[in-house]
């Protein structure tokens, strides 16, 4: 697993009579390893902004040792390249972790100035020796969301039961794409077998972008059996590579 998954803060609720979104570019989740350069990224997916958005833990390797080193080598490496290319030569982070000032100094484009900033990195970490993390309360739907992700399919959604005031864990309706072959009174029966009170959320997980016009639709039979049944379905939320959007009956 690459990273912890936390969506992203959840926009306005899309009304069911919205037109269809079109999916956004990604320019960070759909590139290869190596043209990830840290130019062509939306300024949102940089290293520093997501460290100030959503917590060092969120960050990759090479992201993290991109903002000690600070610069790249110019037009023939950036940063983001030679924090790539140090972490192979040395093995990894425990390989850093480990290098000597002189053992650093040997690969190419890291000069005094950055190796001292890698040691001195290094050496912080060490004098603090392991912190305990403050304990703070983690929903269940982020945790399973954490499990999935990397794990759906492209084509396929993994299709949930959530109550978000119970604390407990969703609930797996299935798997399939969600406009095509979702059944409304299928999905329902099965949350009405576990009902308890309180709103329900149904989830879709699936790579990609934003909602499609036959998750919308889908979204919109599930609400309508919903309310022939009087079962209290607040949302669909659409979660995919990169953010989570809910679906709500329009008013």
């Amino acid at each position: 697993m690459s990273e912890p998954f936390l969506p992203a803060p959840l926009p306005e609720s899309v009304p069911l009579s919205s037109p269809p979104l079109e999916d956004p570019p990604s320019a960070w989740a759909d590139a290869p390893a190596a043209r990830r350069l840290l130019r062509s990224l939306p300024p949102a997916d940089r290293p520093r902004e997501r460290l100030l958005d959503r917590g060092a833990h969120a960050l990759e390797p090479d992201e993290l040792l991109a903002l000690v080193l600070g610069t790249g080598r110019g037009t023939q490496e950036d940063v983001l390249e030679l924090a790539r290319r140090v972490l192979v030569e040395l093995d990894g982070v425990e390989g850093l972790a480990a290098a000597t000032v002189e053992r650093l100094l040997a690969v190419h484009g890291i000069g005094p100035v950055k190796a001292s900033r890698i040691r001195a990195a290094f050496e912080l970490a060490l004098r603090a020796g392991p912190v305990e993390p403050e304990a703070v309360p983690v929903d269940p739907l982020v945790l399973h969301l954490e499990r999935l992700r990397g794990q759906v399919p492209t084509g396929q959604a993994t299709l949930l039961g959530y109550q978000p005031d119970s604390g407990a864990p969703p609930l797996p309706l299935g798997t399939g794409p969600l406009g095509a072959t979702t059944r409304a009174g299928a999905l329902l029966a099965q949350l009405l077998v576990a009902a308890q009170a309180g709103r329900w959320w149904i989830v879709a997980v699936r790579p990609g972008g934003a909602p499609r016009k036959a998750e919308e639709g889908a979204a919109g039979r599930l609400f309508h059996a919903a309310a022939a049944l009087d079962f209290p379905l607040e949302q669909v939320l659409v979660v995919g590579s990169r953010e989570a959007w809910p679906l709500r009956m329009a008013a």
